[in-house]
Parts: C-alpha cells; sequence; structure tokens
C-alpha cells in the first residue's frame, strides 16, 4: 500500500474549478498507476509557516510528498518556510507546477527565489507544466526537470445536462477571469463590455450561441454584468465537480477564455481557443501549445481583436484539433514517463 499526501493550492472561501481539478487529475493519474494507495489532500499554503513537530510527523508517515501542480511558482506561495522543508524526509516529487505573475506585477524577490531553489534542491523529481517555467528553473540552477504538461490536461469527464445546447448553431464558451489580479481594478469591466460587443457581433454574423464557463465563484459576477447588457448567454456552473465542467468544454467548437484553466481544458478538449491575458502564465501555456498567435493582452483588448481571432481559429479549427491531438499524445507520454520515475523512488 502506497501513502501519498498531495499538497495543493485550494481555497477555503471560494471554489475554482481549474485548481481542483488539477487536483483531481493528479489524484487518478497516481491511484490508476500506484494501485493500491491511500491519498491524503493538503493546503499548499501549510508549506509556507512554521509548523509544529505533529504536523511533520504526520507528513512522514506517509511514502511520498507530492507538491502540484498549479501555479506555485509565484509570489502567492513563496518563501516557503525552509525548516519544514528540510524536515520532510520521504521523497518530495513536484508535479507539473507553473510560474505565475500577473501582468503588471513585480518579479519574485530574492529571498522568493532562494526558497524555489531550496524547495527544489531537496525534491527527488521535478516536473513542470510549459517550458516557460522549465526555463524559468533552470536560469535558477535546477538542471533535472521534466516538462510533462498540466495535469488537468487529462482530467477525464462525467456527462451533464445541466445545459442544453443547440446542435444547430456554433458553440463558443468564454470565460473572464474575476479573482483578484494586479490590473483587475483597470481592466476587469473594460474587459466585460468587450467581451460582450465581441461575442454579440459572433451571434449575428456566425449564428453562435454563447457559453459562460464559471471556474471561479466571483465569476457570478461577470454573468450579471452580461446580463445586463442583454448578452444572451447559457452559463454552465458545475462546482465542485470539474468532470462535468469538462464534458460541457469537449461540446464546444471554440472558447475565448481567461482563467489559465479555461484555456488547459479546452485544450484538453481539443477545442480551438483565443485567451485574453491578464498573467505571464497565459502567454507562457498558450505558446506552449503553439497558439500564442491567439492571445490578446488584457490592456490591449478589444471586441475587433477578439472577434477577428475567434473567426479565424474557427476557419482553421481541423488543422488546430489535429495538432492538439498530437501534442496532447506527446505529453500523455511524458506524464506516463514521470509516474514510472515515481514509481521507482517507492521501490
Amino acid at each position: 500500500m502506497t501513502s501519498v499526501i498531495h499538497f495543493c493550492r485550494r481555497e477555503k472561501d471560494f471554489y475554482n474549478i481549474g485548481e481542483i481539478a488539477i487536483a483531481c487529475s493528479i489524484k487518478d493519474m497516481l491511484h490508476s498507476r500506484l494501485k493500491p494507495f491511500t491519498y491524503t489532500p493538503a493546503e499548499v499554503g501549510e508549506l509556507e509557516k512554521p509548523q509544529t513537530t505533529e504536523f511533520i510527523e504526520t507528513i512522514n508517515q506517509h511514502d511520498i510528498c507530492v507538491i502540484g501542480g498549479g501555479g506555485l511558482y509565484s509570489k502567492f506561495f513563496f518563501p516557503m518556510d525552509a525548516q519544514v522543508i528540510k524536515s520532510i524526509e520521504i521523497p518530495i516529487v513536484l508535479y507539473g507546477v507553473g510560474y505565475l505573475r500577473n501582468l503588471g506585477d513585480k518579479e519574485l524577490t530574492e529571498e522568493q527565489i532562494e526558497s524555489v531553489r531550496l524547495l527544489n534542491a531537496y525534491a527527488e523529481l521535478t516536473s513542470v507544466r510549459d517550458e516557460y517555467t522549465c526555463k524559468f528553473l533552470r536560469d535558477l540552477g535546477v538542471s533535472d526537470v521534466h516538462v510533462i504538461g498540466d495535469p488537468a490536461i487529462f482530467l477525464g469527464s462525467e456527462e451533464t445536462n445541466q445545459v442544453a445546447l443547440d446542435d444547430n448553431k456554433i458553440q463558443i464558451g468564454v470565460n473572464v477571469a474575476c479573482h483578484y489580479w494586479a490590473l483587475y481594478p483597470k481592466y476587469l469591466h473594460r474587459t466585460i463590455d468587450e467581451y460582450v460587443k465581441a461575442c454579440k457581433f459572433l451571434i449575428k454574423h456566425l449564428n453562435a450561441e454563447i457559453v459562460y464557463l464559471l471556474h471561479h465563484s466571483d465569476e457570478h459576477h461577470v454573468v450579471e454584468v452580461m446580463r445586463k447588457k442583454k448578452l444572451p448567454l447559457k452559463v454552465v456552473d458545475t462546482a465542485p465537480n470539474p468532470y462535468k465542467m469538462k464534458f460541457i468544454y469537449s461540446k464546444l467548437d471554440l472558447v475565448i477564455g481567461m482563467m489559465m484553466h479555461s484555456t488547459v481544458l479546452a485544450f484538453g478538449s481539443g477545442v480551438p481557443i483565443v485567451n485574453v491575458a491578464y498573467d505571464a502564465k497565459n502567454y507562457n501555456f498558450m505558446e506552449f501549445i503553439g497558439q500564442k498567435d491567439k492571445v490578446i493582452d488584457v490592456r490591449e483588448t478589444n471586441s475587433k481583436k477578439i472577434s477577428d481571432l475567434a473567426t479565424r481559429a474557427l476557419d482553421n479549427s481541423k488543422r488546430i484539433k489535429e495538432s492538439f491531438k498530437i501534442l496532447k499524445h506527446q505529453l500523455w507520454r511524458e506524464q506516463e514517463n514521470f509516474i514510472t520515475k515515481i514509481k521507482k523512488l517507492l521501490a
């Protein structure tokens, strides 16, 4: 019996479908390949502060400590407590971790950078979700880094009839990041306005149906504003079940998203994407999947850019889907290879 403790990014007062999807994906990947095993979820924030001896003993009762994925390399989670990291005696595995920095925000401090180095020095295995995060670590002197893609790419799906989609229309999913980010005060409502204009254009000229993909509880505000602006849309809110959200993604023809994991779930479903970037991670992941020409900086968002890129993505849908299929297959092999390395740690 293998006992796994998994420190992941969680939010106590809000739900975030993306973070739940990551945790579920890692659990599912390990469960299907490390049978039989027990799994203990934990909050990554607990690694940021001094802890009791009992807490450390609880960690070390397990066979392996998994940390990830999500945008953990960020000001939100570093520095971690050095003594806590040094006290973990079981193998540490960093699983599909990403780099996060809001546009307009500062770089990590030297203290945070040194904490990233320390964590990787104590980890037996390090994997990241994209090439940019790999470069970030290698520039810090971390040499053995495995690029495996975001774990949520491989999330399974569960059928749901929460919304009835019109098969005679082009299905376009939309998502706006409404949790707080550095440029949020200045650009959130302007971004919503431009989304609404673009969606109305796509409804009129492409006979599109707009489906709002609610990833974070704060996004109820976005839906409310869009409806006040007379945008006809269907709303999908499957929280806390990410598998049902993944099912809806698989039914779409295009996603215009902001939340990182709106992009990840779309890619995992083989659906073309237009991304409005509020963070470096948006650019990094879109480049990783070969779609850097379909990213719009949130500071430069306008309805014409959104509708033009949406139209181009739909026109090239067949080619994009094929490229996604090929890359996803390659990343699956990388995931499998990484789990094989985990199994060797436990042998």
